[in-house]
């Protein structure tokens, strides 16, 4: 069980500094408009929104494995 939460805690880091990464990617080339919409209706729309969505998952697993 241990294992299972280190490697969720770790991918969720992985994910979060992914996203950031992308943001900070396209701030610096003045890009940030062109990344939108991120989720519309309810629906991730590109990469960046699943990124998004994915990473909140993770971690909201890894915060419940805590807890256990």
């Amino acid at each position: 069980m241990k294992n299972i939460q280190r490697l969720t805690t770790v991918l969720a880091i992985i994910l979060w500094l992914t996203v950031i990464g992308i943001f900070a990617i396209a701030f610096a080339k003045n890009q940030l408009w062109s990344m939108g919409p991120i989720i519309t209706y309810n629906r991730p729309r590109n990469a960046l929104g699943w990124l998004i969505v994915a990473a909140i998952a993770v971690s909201t697993i890894s915060a419940i494995l805590k807890l256990t």
